[in-house]
């Protein structure tokens, strides 16, 4: 978790819920699906914030872009600076400046363009480097062909997985951090050595289902995408994220009428 920017908890009834909820014995379960009930209409909001559409742009057009034989030209395309032999941290720190400068440029930010960001430098980092040779050893022709296996139905399904299940996980422990790190301190519902890892684990484990319609839905409709039109714009995107988010928020839903 880890998060430094937190606002003020929400006082909805919701959120009220999981507070309480963390002050019994509930199952860590329990705990986790009320969470997902109160985070579903920030979720959601996240679909309108220009960061957040950017995060999801880049996630697709990285691997497009590593595609072409001139790997360089195809990200200043794409609106990624990452020099004339870009690496992996190259890649990463393009697009972190690319979402800085939109963010920069609006007014309609919400906390999720922030968590977008750190997710697709996750996902990049993830996806990317674990098919390097070597994070040291890895040339810029390495990075590229690795970005390129992401471009393939499977490699989108992956890698669009594992996005939206970061930002799925940062949005259910967003709100949750000072409530966990108070009962943490107090010796409460995380006194006993490795319950909160515990937790934490469980967190992951329900995001990682809750996402696995994407791995579904992203791959074909990728290919789809750039098959019918060659490239894929910002609006596609847009699209895109949102249709993923009401994805996910519904198997949130569907998870907690099982669980109940």
């Amino acid at each position: 978790m880890g998060h430094n920017t937190l606002g003020v908890i929400p006082r909805s009834v919701r959120w009220r819920r999981v507070v309480d909820l963390l002050g019994t014995d509930a199952p860590d379960a329990t705990v986790i699906a009320a969470t997902a009930d109160a985070a579903e209409s920030s979720l959601l909001r996240a679909s309108d914030d220009p960061v957040f559409v950017e995060a999801v742009r880049l996630l697709l057009l990285v691997p497009t872009a590593a595609r072409a034989e001139d790997f360089r030209g195809a990200l200043d395309a794409a609106g990624l600076a990452a020099g004339d032999s870009p690496e992996l941290l190259d890649l990463i720190m393009a697009a972190s400046a690319r979402l800085d400068a939109v963010r920069r440029s609006t007014i309609r930010r919400t906390d999720l363009g922030e968590l977008a960001g750190r997710a697709l430098a996750t996902s990049l980092n993830q996806h990317i480097g674990d098919a390097l040779p070597g994070l040291f050893a890895a040339t810029p022709e390495d990075v590229q062909l690795a970005a390129k296996r992401l471009s393939s139905a499977r490699g989108m399904s992956h890698l669009a997985r594992g996005f939206f299940a970061n930002i799925t996980q940062a949005t259910l422990s967003y709100w949750l951090e000072r409530t966990l790190a108070d009962q943490e301190a107090r010796g409460g519902r995380f006194g006993a050595l490795g319950s909160r890892d515990a937790f934490d684990a469980e967190l992951r484990a329900y995001t990682q289902e809750a996402s696995r319609i994407i791995k579904e839905f992203a791959g074909s409709w990728y290919t789809k995408t750039l098959h019918d039109k060659g490239g894929i714009s910002s609006q596609d995107a847009a699209r895109f994220g949102a249709v993923c988010l009401k994805k996910i928020s519904a198997e949130l839903r569907l998870k907690r009428s099982t669980d109940a």
